[in-house]
């Protein structure tokens, strides 16, 4: 699927990876809006983002997808029925 299909999927909370990452395990995900609280002490909204998860477990914030990824057909749903092996 598209980048434009991908990123509605994970708006419904679903996990994006594409075929042609080569280490398995890396996945993107919608972090959604949510309340932080900074070294002041005080609240602020933290805007919705996306999130990186690497093939280590590690986990990037705030990511932007390249221009090939937003131009790439490869995207698939980690959880979905087609995985990283289906079609």
């Amino acid at each position: 699927m598209d980048f434009s299909a991908a990123l509605e999927l994970m708006k419904s909370g679903r996990r994006m990876a594409r075929r042609s990452w080569i280490q398995p395990g890396k996945y993107v995900y919608l972090e959604p809006e949510s309340i932080c609280l900074t070294p002041d002490k005080e609240e602020h909204t933290l805007a919705a983002h996306l999130r990186f998860v690497t093939a280590d477990g590690t986990v990037q914030v705030g990511v932007q997808p390249s221009h090939a990824g937003l131009l790439a057909d490869d995207w698939y749903d980690v959880d979905g029925e087609g995985g990283a092996d289906g079609l």
